[in-house]
């Protein structure tokens, strides 16, 4: 059986106020969203979901505790561009858009890798990393394309 990500769902404070944000991020709105929550359609196998949080946390059966994201989950989203340039662009964006600019574009050493990154926090809080990773290929939409022989 072959299984693969393709819904990340996240808690939000306000549904539409986080809709306006990713909208103003340049992701569009599924058709087929419900009023009171929604979906992004990124690439045609990933999904952004927006849920309120009483509603997330009690279909998951974790309580209605939640009320806003924690401080940090022990994870971060991300975004890959196709040069330091797009990093920069993305980075504008998000900050147009309301985005907490966590850490400014710049270069990075990842273990002896190249790179150039930034951080935001969108309007709930959730850490999205903006990344270009010259080590890594990607075709015109901002798919990852694995090297001959690599299976997924």
């Amino acid at each position: 059986m072959r299984h693969a990500l393709s819904i990340v769902t996240l808690g939000v404070a306000d549904v539409d106020r986080a809709v306006a944000f990713y909208e103003k991020f340049g992701w569009r709105r599924s058709e087929v969203s419900d009023p009171a929550m929604c979906t992004f359609v990124i690439t045609p196998s990933t999904v952004l979901g927006l849920v309120p949080f009483a509603l997330l946390t009690a279909d998951a059966q974790l309580g209605t505790e939640l009320e806003k994201a924690p401080s940090f989950g022990g994870f971060t989203l991300a975004v890959n561009g196709h040069s330091p340039a797009d990093v920069d662009e993305i980075i504008e964006i998000a900050r147009a858009a309301g985005a907490t600019i966590h850490q400014e574009p710049g270069e990075r050493d990842w273990g002896g890798y190249p790179g150039y990154s930034a951080y935001f926090l969108d309007l709930d809080g959730y850490p999205w990393e903006v990344a270009y990773a010259p080590f890594l290929d990607l075709d015109a939409e901002g798919r990852f394309v694995l090297p001959e022989g690599s299976s997924a």
